[in-house]
């Protein structure tokens, strides 16, 4: 497999050469660092088919697909409902207003 590096600016930061039939474009939108040493990643990639089989020679470009942490596969529009999920999480930790649960002493008489 063949990998290009494209200049800053480019829309994709590299393009790996599948096959004769196949590209994949690849672009790291950012990382999070976790707890201890996790890394979550983000990147966006595009895998584009040509078929060269017929005259003229067809190109077909899949949806882009969004990755994270290098293992879950997002569209756009589940991407923007984890993007506020995740929102949600963080404001719910940070509230300053919540207090801590406590159980409701009872005594029996």
């Amino acid at each position: 497999m063949r990998e290009k590096r494209h200049p800053a600016g480019h829309h994709w930061e590299r393009t790996s050469i599948v096959d004769e039939e196949a590209i994949d474009h690849e672009r790291q939108i950012g990382l999070v660092r976790g707890v201890g040493n996790d890394i979550v990643r983000v990147r966006v990639a595009q895998r584009e088919d040509f078929d060269l089989l017929v005259e003229p020679v067809t190109r077909r470009a899949s949806a882009p697909r969004i990755t994270l942490g290098e293992t879950f596969e997002l569209t756009p529009a589940q991407a923007r409902e984890l993007a506020a999920v995740l929102v949600q999480a963080a404001q719910h930790a940070e509230d300053p207003t919540a207090a801590p649960w406590r159980p409701r002493l009872v005594s029996e008489g």
